[in-house]
């Protein structure tokens, strides 16, 4: 299922973190080594939570407006229903955007990747719960363009810095220190490793609103202080973010969050309705419940092997939960 396996439990305040396996059994890309707590993850759709917290950050200093339309922030985006588009839109996944547009095979740059998707004509009614890539695709250029500054120097200037996120950064990192993800048989033809697995990220140069972080299970617990203890954004913000915005049969969703589903395990049986968090392609996730004073980071590579495992990775990480939370 995967090779690496990074757990971080926060409780109470205390913090316990265990790791097992290996970074990388495979040699074509480099020295293999034992899978650490400072061992480095593609954190895959991670990646939006951070950028929910620049898009927050703005907020908080008027720069933004979560009624805000859309298009203000990016041109390109207008015409029809689009002009009703707004920014809380897209952060709670209502926006009516197809859920997936291969931008790889056409784009080269953050520039034409963002205009491919604004481009896209709209796929869902506004107010329709649809998972999207393509809208924090267009907040790359949009946050950019609402900071002043590119999109990776606003992020570690307005969020990775302030909340310690040390080793957080985009790719392509040093391939020794990074846990590999997955063989790309039909593009790049080769083991991925400290280079971002999601083909859109890595047509963006690395740097994209979706995905494209690498990091620690402590910077994902660092990311956690945001949502859970106001760090960036503040107290009301976090408050808002954590508070139900959709609700579409067992889907709930916050601002950027997922929240714990109505029905189902998802995360086990011990955690509460507050519970929010988020998962990653690459076998990422963060849960946290505030009932239970718990924030739980679970890192792993779970597409070494192939993409097809999602199932087994869905019981593992219920039983993982479930183990930690249960008393």
């Amino acid at each position: 299922m995967c090779t690496a396996c990074v757990l971080l439990v926060e409780q109470a305040g205390q913090r316990d973190v265990y790791a097992a396996g290996t970074l990388c059994p495979d040699p074509e890309t480099g020295p293999d080594a034992p899978c650490a707590e400072t061992s480095v993850f593609d954190l895959a759709s991670l990646t939006k939570l951070f950028t929910t917290a620049l898009c927050l950050a703005l907020v908080r200093e008027r720069v933004l407006a979560l009624d805000m339309p859309f298009r203000e922030i990016v041109p390109d985006f207008r015409g029809g229903k689009k002009d009703e588009v707004t920014i809380a839109h897209v952060l709670t996944h209502t926006a009516g955007l197809l859920w997936w547009k291969p931008i790889y095979k056409e784009a080269a740059t953050i520039d034409e990747a963002v205009w491919l998707a604004a481009e896209e004509p709209l796929a869902h009614d506004l107010g329709t719960f649809v998972y999207s890539d393509l809208g924090y695709i267009m907040l790359t250029a949009g946050l950019a363009k609402a900071g002043g500054a590119p999109f990776a120097d606003l992020l570690k200037d307005r969020v990775l810095g302030p909340i310690g996120a040390e080793t957080c950064a985009f790719g392509p990192r040093p391939p020794d220190v990074c846990v590999a993800t997955e063989r790309d048989s039909e593009w790049r033809r080769k083991r991925l490793r400290g280079e971002v697995d999601d083909e859109n990220a890595y047509a963006m140069g690395g740097t994209s609103g979706h995905a494209g972080l690498f990091g620690t299970a402590a910077d994902v617990a660092a990311l956690a202080s945001v949502y859970r203890d106001g760090a960036v954004i503040g107290n009301e913000l976090a408050t808002l973010a954590r508070r139900e915005h959709v609700r579409q049969g067992i889907v709930r969703r916050g601002l950027g969050l997922a929240l714990r589903a109505t029905e189902g395990p998802m995360v086990g049986r011990h955690f509460s309705e507050d519970a929010w968090g988020h998962t990653g392609f690459t076998g990422t996730t963060l849960w946290a419940d505030p009932a239970l004073d718990l924030t739980v980071v679970l890192l792993t590579n779970r597409v070494y092997f192939g993409r097809g495992n999602d199932e087994d990775v869905y019981r593992f990480r219920i039983a993982v939960h479930e183990a930690v939370s249960g008393g």
